[in-house]
């Protein structure tokens, strides 16, 4: 194998190992321990309003004005907004408000947006770890409701120009970490000093389906009577209705 073949496939290495190490990279929640909220968009939802390149796998998350939004991921603060909404009359300066926008160590950026107004705590240039406070939720920019807006993107190159491309990721949580990609409708809790409980919604099972009801020895009878006396009153009904449509 030459020089320039091995350059290539060197190279092509490397790539693949960035590339897997982005999708491996594990995201905590971005809330503090023992809170829980639930994401109200997330991909693959029916319904969802992230159609662009940029924020196709970004997710929402129902969270009231004043909650401390933490850092996802280890990074740099690369930029930051806390002008907008300062009152409640002011018009969406821009989609997404106020933010922190954080670059990570493999070159993709996380963005949290929508938060309050001289809501965000710290500075572009300034490094941050998981679990770090960036700043306040609020309801800033585009949206009618507090909430948090939450993606990941890598940034491409294209004349000259820098683009986000939106990426899928996966959050953790607990102590052996539970990793789970978000979906709509999943509610999770915040727990990172031991034990926790994986995301969960009303729709999995969690809420008790109804069940027929057993009889115990000697109901039998009971339970024909109370079938009896509902089909007398519902042909009782009936009969009613119709004597009422002649009249």
């Amino acid at each position: 194998m030459g020089p320039a073949c091995r350059r290539l496939f060197v190279g092509l290495l490397l790539a693949c190992a960035q590339g897997a190490a982005a999708e491996e990279a594990l995201y905590r929640l971005l809330w503090p321990e023992g809170l829980a909220f639930m994401f109200t968009q997330a991909p693959g939802g029916r319904i969802t309003s992230h159609i662009s390149v940029e924020n196709l796998h970004a997710v929402d998350i129902s969270m009231p004005e004043g909650t401390r939004v933490l850092a996802a991921r280890d990074g740099v603060v690369e930029a930051t907004e806390a002008r907008h909404a300062a009152n409640p009359e002011d018009d969406p300066a821009s989609e997404y408000g106020n933010f922190v926008r954080v670059r990570h160590a493999d070159g993709t950026v996380a963005l949290y947006a929508h938060l309050r107004h001289a809501g965000v705590t710290v500075q572009p240039g300034e490094r941050v770890a998981a679990g770090a406070l960036l700043g306040i939720s609020g309801a800033s920019g585009d949206t009618l409701v507090a909430q948090l807006h939450f993606g990941v993107a890598r940034i491409e190159r294209r004349d000259g120009r820098e683009d986000p491309v939106s990426i899928p990721f996966r959050f953790y949580v607990g102590n052996p970490a539970i990793v789970f990609a978000p979906r709509a409708g999943f509610t999770a809790v915040a727990r990172y000093s031991g034990p926790a409980q994986p995301p969960y919604s009303a729709l999995d099972g969690r809420v008790a389906p109804w069940q027929v009801p057993t009889l115990a020895p000697g109901d039998e009878p009971l339970a024909w009577l109370a079938l009896g006396a509902w089909l007398a009153l519902g042909i009782a009904g009936c009969w009613w209705f119709w004597r009422f449509s002649r009249s």
